[in-house]
C-alpha cells in the first residue's frame, strides 16, 4: 500500500475568481504552494480575496450591454465603446493592425506630464501590461543573460501600479513590454499556454514610444537605477527589432548614466540601500558588460565597459524567491532571516540556482574581452609612430592554454547546466535548459574568437563553427526560438568569421569546407526566420551568395572541375553537393590544393552582420 502522504492531493476547483483575476480578467487557477490563494496571486505576491459583490447570474436585461467573464461566469457591464485615438489610428496606417474593443476601464490618474493617447493606451490595457511583464519573466528573464529584475519586487511593483504615479518606473515598464510584445510577436511563447493574438496589440513599438516619450531632455537628473534599467531594456528592444542604431543609441545613454552614478564601483553606491538594490545593481552591471563585449564582436564596436576598471561583484547565486529586501531566506546557510545593514556582503552560493550558469557565462564573456584585445595587437596600427602595446606588452598565453581553463571551468559545472531537455513548461527547470543552450552558444563564439586571434588554420575554424551547428541540433527548436533575434546575432558573429576566410587564398577543398557549413547555418537560420517579424533574410541572401560563387567557380575552373571532384555531382550545373566532399581531405584528390582567390564583387552580399550598413565587424579582413 502506497504511502498516502505521497499521494498528491486533488486539486480544488475554483468556481468563482478572487478580486485579482476577475480585474485582469485572466483564469484564476489554484496554487500548489499555498492552498488559501490562487496561483497568480501568489506570483504577484498580492492577498487573494473575494470582496467584490456576487452579481446576478443568468442572461441580462436586453437593456444592459455586458460580456460573459469566461473566468467567472459572470456577465460584466461594459462601458461604451471609444472610438481608436489618434495613436491608435497612426498605429493602424503604419502597422497594418487594428486594436481590440477597449476593456472595462478603471479612472487611474497619472502623477506625471503624459501625453493623452499614451494615457488611453495604458488605461484599456492595465491588465495586458501585467500580463507581459509575466512573459517577460517567461522567455526574456533569466534567458539571454539580462536579469535585471528582482522577480517578486518587481511583480508587486506592477500589481500595485506604481508606475502611475513614477515616470522612472513607468518608462521601464513600458519597455519592458515593448520587450516582452515583440518577443510574443515572434513567436517565443511557451507552447499552449498563451494566445499570441491577445498579446499582439498594442504592437510593441507603441511600448517603446511610451517609454521614449517620458525620457528626460536633461540626462542629469536620470541617474538613478530605473533609468539605467530603462536605457538597458529599449537597447535590447532595438536588438529583437533589428534596428541597431537604436541599440547602439539607448547603450550610449546608458553609458553616459553609469558615469554619473559610479555604477562601474560599489563604493559610488548609495550606503542605504537593500539587499535587492544591491542585486539588481550587479546583475545590470554585467548584463550590460557581455552586451559591450558582444556587440563590440557581432558589430565592431568599442568596448566601452572594462573589467580592469570595474569595481563589481559577481550577483549572489540565489534564486530570487530566496531573498527580499530584508536579507536571505530560506536557505541552508540561515536558518532565520538575516538582516543586512550593510554592503558589500559575501556572495552567497546555491548550486541549484540559475545564476551559477549566468556567472559562468559572464566569465566567458571577460575571458572574450580579452580576446578582442590580442586579437587588435595582432593587427597593424598606424595610429603614429608610436605603438604603447608595444611598451606595456605581456606575453599572451597561447590559445590552447586558454582553452584548456575554459574546459576546466565547464567541466565543474552542475549537470543541468550542459545539457537542454524538452521543454517541461515549468519556468523554474526550463530556465536550466535556456542557461545550457545559451552557456553552449557562448563558449563555441569563445573558441572560434581565441582561435581567430591567434591566426588559426580555416579548417580549426569550420570545426568549430559544425561543433556549434551540431549542439544546435540537439536544442529543442523551442529555446532556441526563445532566445529569438540575439541568437541570429550570435550567429553573425561566427558567420562573419567564417566569412573573412573567404576574402584570401583559398583552394578548392577550403572552399567547400566552408561552404558546408555555411549551407548548415543557412538551414538552421531557415528555421529560426520563419517566426520573426523584422525577418533578416541571411538564410535566403547566403544561399544566393553561394549559388553566384559556384557559378563563377564552374566558369573559371571548367576544365579542372571534372579531375578535381570526380564524385562530387553537380546539381542544376552550378550548385553541388555539399555533403560530397566528406569524400576528399584535401590533397587526396588532384587539384583540390590549386589556389584561388574570389573577386570582391562576388562578396558585396554577404549576409552578416543582419545590419549591412555596419560591415564586418572586427573581424574584416583578418
Amino acid at each position: 500500500m502506497s504511502d498516502p502522504v505521497s499521494v498528491p492531493k486533488k486539486r480544488r476547483r475554483i468556481s468563482r475568481a478572487c478580486d485579482f483575476c476577475n480585474r485582469r480578467s485572466i483564469r484564476c487557477r489554484p496554487s500548489q504552494e499555498d492552498s488559501d490563494r490562487c496561483q497568480n496571486c501568489v506570483d504577484f505576491g498580492v492577498d487573494c480575496t473575494y470582496k467584490r459583490p456576487m452579481k446576478r447570474r443568468g442572461k441580462p436585461q436586453q437593456s444592459t450591454h455586458s460580456q460573459l467573464d469566461e473566468s467567472t461566469g459572470e456577465h460584466q457591464e461594459l462601458l461604451p465603446i471609444l472610438p481608436p485615438t489618434n495613436l491608435q489610428k497612426n498605429h493602424n496606417a503604419i502597422y497594418g493592425a487594428s486594436y481590440e474593443s477597449p476593456r472595462p476601464r478603471l479612472e487611474v490618474k497619472f502623477s506625471f506630464e503624459l501625453s493623452e493617447d499614451h494615457q488611453e493606451m495604458v488605461r484599456n490595457n492595465l491588465a495586458k501590461i501585467q500580463d507581459l511583464v509575466t512573459v517577460y519573466f517567461e522567455v526574456v528573464y533569466p534567458i539571454t543573460r539580462f536579469p535585471f529584475f528582482h522577480r517578486p519586487t518587481l511583480l508587486r511593483k506592477i500589481s500595485t501600479r506604481e508606475y502611475l504615479s513614477d515616470k522612472a518606473q513607468f518608462a521601464m515598464t513600458m519597455a519592458i513590454c515593448a520587450l516582452a510584445s515583440a518577443r510574443a510577436r515572434d513567436g517565443a511563447l511557451y507552447p499552449s499556454k498563451w494566445n499570441p493574438d491577445y498579446l499582439r496589440e498594442p504592437a510593441s513599438e507603441l511600448f517603446s514610444d511610451a517609454a521614449k516619450a517620458v525620457l528626460p531632455l536633461d540626462w542629469s537628473v536620470m541617474p538613478c537605477l530605473d533609468w539605467m534599467r530603462t536605457c538597458a531594456v529599449l537597447a535590447l528592444v532595438g536588438i529583437q527589432l533589428g534596428n541597431i542604431k537604436m541599440m547602439h543609441q539607448y547603450l550610449g545613454i546608458y553609458h553616459t548614466l553609469v558615469a554619473m552614478d559610479g555604477l562601474h564601483d560599489e563604493k559610488n553606491w548609495p550606503k542605504n540601500i537593500d539587499m535587492v538594490e544591491v542585486e539588481e545593481r550587479r546583475r545590470l552591471f554585467w548584463s550590460i558588460y557581455t552586451l559591450e563585449v558582444y556587440s563590440s564582436i557581432v558589430w565592431g564596436g568599442m568596448i566601452r565597459c572594462r573589467e580592469a576598471q570595474s569595481r563589481v561583484q559577481y550577483p549572489s547565486e540565489l534564486d530570487d524567491e530566496m531573498f527580499s529586501s530584508t536579507g536571505i531566506e530560506n536557505h541552508p546557510s540561515s536558518p532565520t532571516t538575516r538582516q543586512l545593514n550593510s554592503f558589500p556582503m559575501p556572495v552567497i552560493a546555491d548550486t541549484s540556482s540559475w545564476l551559477r550558469g549566468w556567472n559562468f557565462t559572464t566569465e566567458l564573456y571577460r575571458i572574450l574581452e580579452h580576446a578582442m584585445d590580442e586579437f587588435h595587437r595582432r593587427r597593424p596600427q598606424s595610429i603614429g609612430p608610436l605603438s604603447p602595446s608595444d611598451l606595456f606588452q605581456q606575453s599572451a598565453p597561447p590559445q590552447s592554454v586558454v582553452l584548456d581553463k575554459i574546459i576546466l571551468m565547464h567541466d565543474n559545472l552542475p549537470a543541468r547546466f550542459k545539457e537542454t531537455r524538452s521543454v517541461v513548461g515549468e519556468m523554474t527547470a526550463d530556465r536550466y535548459s535556456f542557461q545550457a543552450a545559451n552557456i553552449s552558444a557562448t563558449l563555441q563564439l569563445a573558441r572560434m574568437v581565441l582561435f581567430t586571434a591567434e591566426d588559426a588554420t580555416l579548417e580549426q575554424k569550420c570545426v568549430i563553427a559544425r561543433e556549434l551547428l551540431d549542439d544546435f541540433a540537439n536544442i529543442p527548436i523551442f529555446f532556441l526560438k526563445a532566445i529569438s533575434s540575439p541568437l541570429l546575432h550570435h550567429l553573425a558573429g561566427i558567420g562573419a568569421i567564417l566569412g573573412s576566410v573567404i576574402e584570401g587564398q583559398l583552394s578548392l577543398s577550403e572552399y567547400f569546407q566552408v561552404r558546408t557549413v555555411l549551407l548548415r547555418m543557412a538551414d538552421l537560420l531557415a528555421s529560426l526566420e520563419v517566426s520573426l517579424t523584422q525577418k533578416a533574410g541571411a538564410s535566403e541572401r547566403l544561399r544566393t551568395l553561394l549559388a553566384r560563387i559556384d557559378q563563377y567557380m564552374s566558369t573559371q575552373h571548367l576544365q579542372e572541375l571534372p579531375l578535381a571532384m570526380p564524385d562530387v555531382p553537380q546539381q542544376q550545373g552550378v550548385e553541388w553537393d555539399g555533403g560530397a566532399q566528406r569524400n576528399f581531405d584535401g590533397g587526396s584528390v588532384p587539384g583540390m590544393d590549386a589556389s584561388f582567390q574570389l573577386p570582391q564583387e562576388l562578396l558585396v552580399d554577404w549576409p552578416w552582420p543582419l545590419d549591412l550598413t555596419q560591415g564586418f565587424g572586427n573581424f574584416r579582413g583578418i
